[in-house]
């Protein structure tokens, strides 16, 4: 899958994030990730996780930048690393969490009707 994954994402950016009551979903120009556990998001040292100040504007500020690199081991986690910047998208995929009620995260690219489901 992570070469899949790299294939569809490397290179792409982030084109935006969209907040819904219990899910983010992170857009890449026809692909998205639809996250219902919420990602942390790191800028060097620093990590930031939902409900702290900070969170979205710093998820945000990812908008319009490239993946530079993507790493994914399944049910543990899925990184994406952006260029420019020492910011990262990291997504816990333990299906143990807490917060998981069915599938972590769902993968779809509408441009050739690709699903990649992590559960």
């Amino acid at each position: 899958m992570e070469d899949i994954l790299k294939r569809k994402l490397n290179g792409e950016q982030l084109s935006s994030v969209e907040f819904v009551q219990d899910y983010v979903q992170l857009h890449f120009d026809g692909r998205t990730i639809t996250a219902y556990v919420w990602p942390e998001v790191t800028f060097g040292e620093e990590e930031f996780n939902f409900g702290q100040e900070g969170y979205r504007n710093k998820l945000c500020d990812l908008i319009g930048l490239e993946v530079k690199d993507l790493y994914y081991q399944e049910k543990d986690f899925l990184v994406m690393i952006f260029k420019n910047t020492e910011g990262a998208i990291r997504l816990n995929l333990d299906p143990k969490n807490p917060d998981v009620v069915s599938e972590v995260a769902i993968f779809n690219d509408d441009l050739d009707n690709t699903w990649l489901v992590f559960d």
